[in-house]
């Protein structure tokens, strides 16, 4: 397991993904945060080179990336490899003389995560030199984030939000609007700033953007109405379903399916989607009757949730309600996707996204034990045990 970083070098891989955001080919620099986490977790000094190469090759980056690197100053060449330094503040122009990197801090164990809001933040005027040097960070960022004056009155706001601040502040880096109308608000939000639920029609993340006078730059897809249900286009004697649990995903394979008219899912034959609503075992005859309304001989339903708790849990109720009228398996080409993406993104599992599942007994681990790696299941049951999640919004249309 990746070893967790310290809150220094946590500061640093946030300075850095800002810089690469900026300074990489336009190309890559979606995978700026990801290289940025892979160069500060190299605690070998000076860096050898093909740990840098292999790095890059991590986000299919080319030789162009370590041009960069070395064009801004982050790599500096050393007799045996290269010195990694990050440009600060100011610094950040003038990278011949960049602070050196130190890993001299001692790793603290995981924290969870303060609760934060917008309420309660004032509007401050008065000017101390604390609060100088953060309303300059603000500037620092792309300026329709603070020009209409609203961030830069209430500091407080970039204190408890900066690293969605500086995500955003990636995402419109060249552009005119956050997403392109193809992914959804959720599979958006999660692309963007890892949670799923930061930009919901009620949450801080969509009111900050509404201070911020940025609501209008959110371009996602129109969200689906709840009553639809099931596509099962035709009749099969020997019927595949993909059985989801959230909206999105079962969405963007329905339209796969009814839309572009393709017949695999991942490189799996289906022949119909239903979605679960996550709910779906609390009634023990939702399913079985509709199955029983297919006329097929035999059902084969492949079941498709978060890696949570809660999602694992359904997956194993689903199984035991299952027994002796149909079969039910993981969809294990979604959650091999899913981990193999969320491994890229947090090295550790336990950076990936905090619940209040503490509670929830941890079952259902063994239905996955048979279609994963060794090196993937100890990832998701590290996710699992430490009550973290790994939504299915991870994996788009674009995936499938």
């Amino acid at each position: 397991m990746a070893r967790r970083l310290t809150e220094q070098e946590h500061a640093t891989v946030l300075e850095l993904a800002k810089i690469l955001s900026k300074q990489l080919p336009p190309q890559f620099r979606s995978v700026s945060g990801g290289i940025a986490s892979g160069l500060v977790r190299l605690r070998k000094v000076p860096i050898d080179p093909a740990d840098v190469t292999a790095v890059l090759e991590k986000y299919d980056a080319d030789e162009t990336v370590l041009a960069s690197l070395l064009e801004v100053g982050v790599l500096q060449q050393a007799d045996d490899g290269y010195l990694l330094r990050v440009p600060r503040g100011d610094d950040a122009a003038e990278s011949a003389a960049p602070q050196a990197l130190t890993r001299t801090e001692r790793p603290r164990p995981p924290a969870r995560r303060p609760e934060r809001s917008l309420a309660g933040l004032d509007t401050v005027r008065k000017q101390t030199p604390e609060l100088n040097d953060v309303r300059r960070r603000i500037i620092g960022l792309d300026p329709r984030l603070w020009i209409n004056g609203w961030l830069l009155s209430t500091p407080d706001a970039f204190v408890r939000y900066e690293r969605e601040l500086r995500a955003l502040d990636g995402a419109l880096a060249g552009g005119a609007t956050l997403g392109d109308g193809t992914l959804s608000l959720r599979e958006l939000s999660y692309q963007l700033f890892g949670d799923e639920k930061f930009l919901g029609v009620e949450s801080d993340g969509r009111k900050l953007l509404h201070l911020m006078g940025l609501t209008d730059v959110v371009r996602t897809r129109p969200q689906v109405k709840l009553e639809l249900l099931h596509h099962i286009p035709k009749h099969h004697r020997h019927l595949r379903l993909v059985v989801s649990e959230n909206l999105d995903p079962w969405v963007n394979m329905r339209n796969a399916l009814f839309l572009d008219g393709r017949k695999k899912i991942l490189g799996e034959r289906v022949h119909g989607v239903v979605f679960g609503n996550g709910y779906l075992v609390d009634d023990p005859h939702k399913l079985p009757d509709l199955l029983d309304s297919l006329g097929a001989e035999d059902v084969r339903v492949l079941y498709w949730g978060d890696i949570d708790r809660a999602g694992l849990s359904i997956l194993a109720r689903l199984s035991e309600l299952a027994r002796g009228r149909f079969s039910v398996e993981p969809f294990a080409p979604a959650y091999r996707k899913m981990l193999r993406r969320a491994m890229r993104r947090f090295p550790d599992p336990l950076e990936n996204e905090e619940t209040d599942q503490r509670g929830v007994r941890v079952e259902g681990l063994e239905l996955l034990e048979p279609v994963l790696c060794d090196r993937e299941m100890d990832y998701l049951r590290a996710v699992v045990e430490g009550a973290r999640l790994i939504p299915q919004e991870i994996l788009t249309a674009g995936d499938l």
